[in-house]
């Protein structure tokens, strides 16, 4: 945290007086769009207490000490020191004095609140959140009377083997609904995810080809966040964002972000056919392709001249593990080493020097790791046994030896990596995270990891040659190699046959080795990696038991077609398939063999290895009155997801307490919309509206909720409750509150400083 402040004030005090008041900028926009709220929200409180003749003695905004006010009549005006809150103090609310008997009674006074009727009181209880409501659906109208951009519906990735792969999403769908709702935005099918019921499908209506269907969709906890996903993300535009991991910024030959895409392979690429010529560009790993990209001479400026160039494009290497439960990936056996990607800026993996695009060659004792043996040796060398049963450990931060390999020049650097163990207090163990993914396969470098000895049963072709860990590949058949996506083209057109395989040992001795290569049902076909298998003898799904439940796996998800063939071994079968990403659906009759059960070839995917930024859309009316039904509609939407989020955090435990964001986080969030645009920010205000009234008429002591339960018991009882039961209760919900508060807080601090 200390490296972080440092590099932070270093950055204040490089930079001139422009570029300071413009890092200012959006924080000052936030805390006044926060000093709006919740003065529209004490303001409602005001206006039905002054109607009730209530004596208003204080109107303040923030708590603390007093900024700057004024007096007008027989209220103080004020703006105090912290503005991330504000109170309205009326007669009657703290003012008592002591009877004879030495009970606590309120002082009697006409304008006294607790001398108004209980149904004037709740009134006043109850204005500001309805102010709070209001307000909401105002900033919502306002947004989408300008316009607003969202992220488009149309689904442009699908993670292999995640639950959208295994639901049967496809790139090119359109998410119409979910679960019987109209869906207009990406984020709402994100927070429809995250919100779902845990272990219940959600039913997805997509388009697809003009088409509706239906698919049913089984959200799992994410690996890395306590939050449901499927593994899905949306389309995407023609501009680059983000280049190769690891490539040389030098290289003028390489995409570079502000790249905009116009041609690929002889075809034009326009904002209706950029998802389609992506997948094409990689439809064939054989070929390079020809990719032409307009660069601005000024990235940061959109309407700099830009000059056309040609780029170097290779396909990045995406393979599934053979089987559900493990996540080794591997090609017949073979498991290739792993990158670094998406590290943290202020990560642990950042601090230690390792850099996007760095191979793992070791780490601790272990030589050339799996992904899962990397996973592991970070988990047990900070691991601490504190007893003799499986779950007495806890996790402590030990440095951690690592040895990469730049992708830029190919040399090794032995660095320190230390895991950061991060403490959750509702968590009895926290497992060490390093700020970085290691799932990049390193496709350009053909050394072997340990070997993976058998799939569906049977010893896997690589574990028969007995090709050792470390091992690297250098020839199939006397065809020299240098990347897996060579080695898998050999591969698939040896299907059926024994290979001779060349490869350097560990220690530097060239050796060779026989290797059989099985058929897999797309090799019998002729198809290439890029292929779809649409049905098997007419049927499109087939059901399975996956993680102990009962699954309509579709025949073009692996495991689906895996089960498939398992059935039909020895007879011959009707195959409906696509051959490339997109085409027409072609049959073909195929006899199962045995050594056609692992789909092999259908394991493995290729992707650009670039990435270009997600499609948006506007949202806009023009007309006032649609306008305000869709503000009320959007402040409904958000008050029941902020009802549904606790429900999922208290009962179902679906959604972590950690995700939850305190003033530090809020404050984070709001200067980056505000970042975006003005018309981004009155949104999260409007969001921060609707979720503060909600928070405000929880039933606790000391918010508006807590006093309004007070008020029902007054009114069911006929008297009301005792000022010492009130004055004990908001203490306590005082306490709650500022135990709250910093728990948040340090969650945040955690997040922003790692």
């Amino acid at each position: 945290m200390h490296d972080v402040l440092m590099q932070i004030g270093n950055a204040i005090l490089a930079s001139g007086p422009l570029e300071a008041l413009a890092a200012i900028k959006p924080y000052f926009l936030i805390f006044l769009g926060f000093s709006a709220v919740i003065f529209v929200h004490e303001l409602g409180h005001f206006l039905v207490a002054k109607w009730s003749d209530v004596r208003i003695e204080k109107f303040c905004i923030g708590f603390g000490r007093e900024l700057f006010g004024f007096t007008r009549g027989e209220t103080r005006y004020g703006f105090n020191i912290l503005p991330l809150g504000g109170y309205v103090k009326m007669l009657g609310q703290e003012d008592f004095e002591v009877d004879a008997s030495g009970a606590l009674q309120v002082r009697d006074d006409p304008r006294s609140f607790a001398n108004k009727p209980v149904a004037r009181r709740m009134l006043i209880v109850s204005a500001g959140v309805a102010m709070n409501v209001v307000f909401a659906a105002f900033l919502f109208m306002i947004v989408f009377m300008v316009g607003i951009e969202v992220l488009v519906t149309e689904v442009g990735f699908v993670k292999p083997n995640s639950p959208a792969a295994l639901g049967g999403l496809q790139v090119g769908d359109k998410v119409v609904e979910i679960e019987g709702k109209r869906i207009n935005e990406f984020k709402e099918i994100q927070m429809a995810i995250i919100l779902a019921d845990p272990f219940e499908p959600l039913d997805f209506k997509v388009e697809r080809d003009g088409q509706l269907k239906h698919l049913r969709i089984l959200p799992e906890n994410s690996d890395t966040k306590n939050v449901l996903e499927v593994g899905m993300a949306p389309a995407v535009t023609r501009t680059i964002v983000l280049p190769p991991p690891g490539a040389d910024p030098d290289r003028q030959d390489l995409p570079r972000p502000g790249d905009k895409l116009v041609e690929i392979n002889g075809q034009p690429v326009t904002d209706e056919n950029v998802s389609e010529m992506l997948y094409a560009m990689v439809a064939d790993p054989s070929r390079v392709p020809e990719v032409w990209v307009d660069r601005p001479e000024d990235p940061d400026d959109e309407h700099s001249p830009a000059k056309r160039r040609s780029v170097t494009v290779s396909p990045t290497l995406r393979v599934t593990a053979s089987d559900l439960d493990a996540r080794n990936k591997n090609i017949l056996g073979l498991s290739p080493l792993m990158r670094f990607k998406g590290i943290e800026p202020v990560g642990r993996a950042a601090l230690a020097g390792i850099r996007p695009g760095d191979t793992v060659i070791q780490i601790g004792n272990i030589r050339y790791p799996t992904r899962d043996q990397i996973a592991r040796e970070i988990r047990i060398a900070c691991s601490r046994r504190t007893g003799p049963g499986p779950e007495d450990y806890n996790y402590v931060e030990r440095d951690t030896p690592i040895v990469v390999q730049r992708s830029i020049d190919g040399s090794e650097a032995h660095l320190v990596l230390r895991p950061k163990v991060r403490r959750h207090l509702f968590k009895r163990n926290s497992r060490p995270e390093i700020g970085a993914s290691y799932n990049l396969i390193a496709h350009d470098l053909l050394r072997v990891g340990e070997l993976v000895p058998e799939v569906c049963g049977l010893p896997t072709p690589a574990a028969e040659a007995a090709i050792p860990a470390g091992a690297l590949l250098t020839a199939v058949n006397d065809t020299p190699l240098t990347t897996w996506v060579q080695l898998i083209e050999e591969f698939r057109r040896h299907a059926g046959q024994t290979v001779t395989i060349g490869y350097t040992a560990p220690d530097g001795t060239p050796a060779t080795t026989q290797m059989r290569i099985p058929h897999s049902l797309r090799t019998r076909l002729g198809l290439p990696v890029v292929s779809r298998i649409i049905s098997i003898d007419g049927d499109e799904t087939i059901q399975v038991e996956l993680k102990g439940r009962e699954r309509n796996l579709p025949i073009s998800h692996w495991y689906g077609l895996r089960t498939k063939l398992a059935a039909c071994v020895g007879r011959t079968v009707t195959v409906r398939y696509i051959s490339g990403h997109f085409g027409d659906i072609q049959t073909a009759e195929v006899k199962i063999t045995q050594d056609m059960i692992d789909p092999w070839l259908g394991r493995i995917a290729y992707e650009p290895n670039f990435f270009t930024a997600q499609a948006r859309k506007m949202l806009r009316t023009a007309n006032p009155v649609e306008a305000v039904g869709i503000g009320i509609k959007k402040t409904y939407y958000f008050v029941v997801q902020v009802y549904i989020t606790m429900k999922r955090m208290i009962f179902t435990r679906s959604v972590g307490v950690e995700q939850l964001s305190g003033p530090v986080g809020i404050v984070k969030i709001g200067s980056d919309f505000a970042h975006m645009g003005l018309n981004q920010l009155i949104f999260f205000l409007a969001v921060i509206s609707a979720n503060l009234a909600v928070i405000n008429f929880l039933p606790l002591p000391i918010v508006d909720g807590g006093l309004m339960i007070f008020l029902i018991i007054e009114k069911i009882k006929g008297t009301p409750v005792s000022i010492r039961t009130q004055v004990v209760t908001q203490v306590i919900g005082l306490f709650l509150i500022i135990a709250a508060f910093l728990f948040v807080t340090f969650q945040d601090l955690q997040r922003i400083f790692g």
